[in-house]
């Protein structure tokens, strides 16, 4: 595959919005064999922002969200199923990339067809989206083009050159001859002697027949001459035909090139707005990520301060348990104790009180 680097740096990337963008990127990487180049997911989890690469390009995804870059976009089926812009991919194999993409179920649009330029095919994602890929490869169409121009442009110099010099040999030649003709008509005899030094023994022909070979010579000339100026003037209206075509082809590019000069600016320019957004939004996750873990530690502060009070609290009532416990058992003991000595006082009583009777008996 001819790399993109070769000729000038990748500074155009597409972008394009889906509903699901996790969904998005695992079928196009299926279907068309994109690959996971960086995957941005949400707080929840959800993924919120993707770049897949194929071969040396590279494509940015995003959601559908209310946005300033968003209100400015519309789906698919927002359209009538219509694109206002629809990414090329160059591909090796055009049947065999379309064979894939079909059993992964894209809808094909345009089926495999053989062009002037290569093999390709038009399908669309489950989204809506439409995708063209083919074997035609621009960048080394643009690297061979310079070259056939300047052939043409050699060519078309070589004939002006050659119409010039046909025509300019053909003037010295007629001149020669008119000039030898007006000798003749001026002086048969020097003419004559000319010849006749000339061819050697060869005698002088006479004067009429001189001047109607000069004139059958002439009219010769004169009807080469109008050939040659013929074949100039048909080769310079070639050559300018050729110059009009090639002025023409290169207006038309210089408006193509500032299209997509235009094109590439603006979505440049909408890249740039969607890296700032969401440089912008993991800003924000970083933030909120921030407050949450100084949260997270809070709360575990506050737990740990809850579980030691929990458990000097549960120190304390074991304390506590054990002192009523000793208090219970001191309790009873004296109990017992004060049961005894009421025992020894009621016992000391009655025996008093017998020793009492015995020692006093009344009547």
């Amino acid at each position: 595959m001819h790399t993109a680097s070769d000729a000038v740096a990748r500074t155009i990337v597409p972008t394009l919005r889906y509903r699901d963008v996790a969904a998005a990127v695992d079928w196009l990487c299926h279907a068309f064999g994109f690959e996971r180049h960086v995957v941005v997911n949400g707080i929840d989890g959800s993924v919120e922002y993707a770049e897949l690469i194929f071969g040396d390009g590279m494509i940015m995804l995003g959601p559908v969200e209310d946005s300033p870059v968003g209100r400015l976009m519309t789906q698919p089926e927002q359209a009538g199923g219509a694109e206002t812009q629809i990414c090329y991919l160059f591909v090796d194999d055009a049947a065999a990339h379309c064979a894939r993409a079909t059993a992964a179920g894209a809808e094909i649009m345009l089926d495999i067809e053989d062009q002037r330029s290569g093999r390709g095919y038009s399908c669309r994602d489950p989204e809506g989206h439409i995708w063209n890929f083919g074997t035609y490869d621009p960048w080394r169409h643009q690297a061979a083009e310079p070259r056939h121009i300047g052939v043409g442009q050699i060519v078309n110099g070589a004939l002006r050159r050659l119409a010039l010099g046909v025509g300019f040999l053909a003037l010295t030649f007629a001149a020669a001859v008119a000039v030898a003709w007006l000798l003749a008509l001026v002086d048969p005899h020097a003419l004559a002697a000319g010849s006749e030094a000339i061819r050697g023994e060869e005698k002088p022909q006479p004067q009429a027949v001189q001047r109607a070979t000069a004139e059958r010579e002439l009219g010769e000339l004169r009807e080469q001459l109008l050939k040659e100026r013929s074949a100039r003037e048909g080769a310079e209206r070639a050559a300018r035909e050729a110059v009009e075509r090639l002025a023409s082809r290169r207006r038309e590019r210089s408006l193509d090139t500032q299209a997509a000069m235009a094109r590439e600016r603006a979505a440049l320019a909408s890249a740039e707005r969607i890296t700032q957004e969401t440089r912008e939004r993991l800003a924000l996750v970083e933030r909120a990520a921030g407050d949450t873990r100084e949260q997270l530690d809070a709360e575990r502060a506050s737990r740990l301060d809850a579980e030691r009070a929990s458990k000097e609290a549960a120190q304390q009532l074991a304390k506590e348990r054990i002192g009523r416990e000793a208090a219970e058992r001191t309790s009873r003991e004296l109990r017992v104790r004060l049961g005894r000595r009421r025992a020894v006082r009621a016992r000391i009583r009655r025996r008093l009180a017998v020793e009492s009777t015995a020692a006093f008996p009344w009547p």
